[in-house]
């Protein structure tokens, strides 16, 4: 990453890895790992699976289920880049964080 990529970062990025589902129109749903996380988006590797194109709105949801035994959202996205390994999204919708 370079110096620009940083500046131009509104979130800090936590590295974390978790199991989440990709949900695309008209695709099977793929699993795939986070990279890293923020407020603004996560960076998504795809184990090998297709990747979207950028600009393509996507889905995200961490699988399994929460503490009370619910299932989590489905968070609504954008593929903003693309990297070797997999695609960065951008939260498009409300992520229920109060």
């Amino acid at each position: 990453m370079t110096n620009f990529d940083s500046d131009r970062r509104q979130h800090p990025r936590l590295p974390m890895e978790v199991e989440v589902e990709l949900h695309e129109a008209g695709e099977p749903v793929r699993i795939a790992h986070t990279g890293d996380l923020s407020q603004g988006g996560v960076l998504l590797v795809l184990n090998g699976h297709p990747k979207p194109e950028i600009g393509t709105r996507v889905q995200v949801r961490v699988c399994g289920l929460l503490g009370g035994g619910e299932e989590p959202p489905l968070v609504e996205a954008i593929v903003v880049r693309e990297i070797q390994e997999g695609v960065a999204v951008q939260f498009t919708g409300e992520l229920g964080l109060e």
